[in-house]
Order: C-alpha cells, then structure tokens, then sequence
C-alpha cells in the first residue's frame, strides 16, 4: 500500500507592496491594487508632501496674476460701499505686497492641506471603526485619505488655468456649480448652493470612490456598507460647508 505524502500548507502570497511612486500610478488607474502593504508600512508622508507641494505652487504661481487681483476687487468694492477708504486700501495693497506678507500667505497652505487631511481622516477612522463597527487603525484613515487626495490634482492644475485666463479665482468652479449664471452679488443662498455643487463635483466624487475602494480594502469591511457610511458622511460634511459659506458671505439673504 503506496504511502501518502503528507500535505503541505502554502503560504498565501505576500501583499504587494509598491514603491510611492507606483502606488500614486495605481490611485489613478489601478485604485483597487493600490493598498498593498500600507499596514506595515506606512507611506502617508508621499501624497501629504505632493498635495502641499501643489498648493504652495499654486499660491506662488497665481499670487500676483490672481489672488491679489481678486483681494483688491473686493476691496474696491468695499470702497464703493462706504467699508473702506482708499487710504485705507493703499495701505492695505502695500502690506500684502511686502515679502513678509507674501511668505505668509503661502506659508497657510503649507498648514491649512494637513490640517483638512488630518480633520477628513477623522471622520472617516469615526465612520469605520464606530459606525461599522469594524476596527480600523486612525493612520491607515490617514493613508486612505492622503493617497485618495492625489485625484485632485488634475482638479488643481485645472483651476489654476482657469484662474490664470480670468486673472481673478472669483467665478472659477471645477464642480458643478460652474452650470450655474453668473452673478456680480450672489445672494446668501446662491453662495451655499455654490458651495454644496462645487463639494460634489465630479473630481470630489472621484476622490471618494477612491476612498471607499481603499477603506474597503484596509478595513475588510462589506464594500457596499463602506459605500453607504463614507458617501453619508460626505453628504453631511459637504451641506454644512455649504451652509457655513451661505451664512458667511456677503450680501442678501436671498
């Protein structure tokens, strides 16, 4: 009687574990192949210094092409209502133009994109992990959000076209609030809907089926579950933005 060998156990295959390079190629055209190995390796660092890189870029590119003409419009109309003097907007125009100003001014967004990333992984490491019930570690909510954020680049280069064309970042919208007339004083409402249609644009919703591909393949959560509690937290997020920016505009009510 022929003797059976004994079975041996094969190891399952080793999760891919790409370089940051081919893990930001992977987010663009692979985003479901693009997670391996992040929960032993942490890599957030690549995609948070890309995205602050882009927007200091931008602030440094369009400074004086379109910020500064955007500030001083708002300023002259400030005069036209009696808010300013011209004295006043001289002596305001000469502070921003100084270096120091200026270092100011692009130093925000080297602090305001890590502080969104930090606030955005939040609530999704309070989505998965609370409302899921499934435990997932907050720097792996932090490697989600900061490697989904690379689809926003495309979104970025555009609006700094954009605003470089027009000279001014006012009436530039890359969601679909650009469906929208133009109007030389929106209302209040108009300024929230703005918002929420901008918040829900087709480069934002991109970036968030990029989140639920990552926080689905982290977590091991039900992707469609993952879908649901990601999409209604956005939801909720981007209608308060919307109201804040309606309640913090200038202008009517309605």
């Amino acid at each position: 009687m022929e003797s059976v060998p004994p079975a041996v156990a094969v190891a399952p295959p080793a999760a891919s574990n790409p370089s940051p390079f081919a893990r930001a190629v992977n987010i663009f055209v692979r985003p479901t192949q693009a997670w391996g190995g992040l929960q032993t390796r942490a890599q957030w660092w690549f995609p948070l210094t890309v995205m602050m890189l882009f927007s200091i870029t931008f602030a440094i590119v369009l400074h004086d092409r379109a910020i500064m003409p955007m500030i001083t419009d708002k300023w002259d109309e400030m005069v036209e209502n009696g808010q300013m003097t011209t004295a006043q907007v001289e002596r305001a125009e000469e502070s921003l133009q100084s270096p120091v100003m200026r270092g100011v001014m692009i130093g925000q967004q080297a602090i305001t994109w890590p502080i969104f990333m930090l606030l955005t992984a939040l609530g999704m490491w309070f989505g998965i992990s609370f409302l899921l019930g499934v435990k997932m570690p907050y720097r792996l909510a932090f490697e989600i959000t900061t490697w989904s954020s690379l689809v926003l680049i495309p979104a970025q280069i555009l609006t700094g076209v954009l605003a470089w064309s027009r000279q001014t970042l006012n009436g530039v919208h890359v969601g679909w609030a650009v469906l929208l007339p133009e109007v030389e004083s929106p209302s209040k409402m108009l300024a929230g809907v703005t918002a929420f249609l901008d918040s829900i644009g087709p480069f934002s919703l991109w970036s968030l089926v990029v989140c639920i591909i990552g926080a689905t393949a982290l977590s091991g959560a039900p992707r469609k579950n993952v879908a649901w509690v990601l999409s209604g937290l956005y939801l909720v997020f981007a209608l308060i933005a919307a109201l804040l920016a309606g309640m913090f505009a200038p202008g009517r009510p309605a």
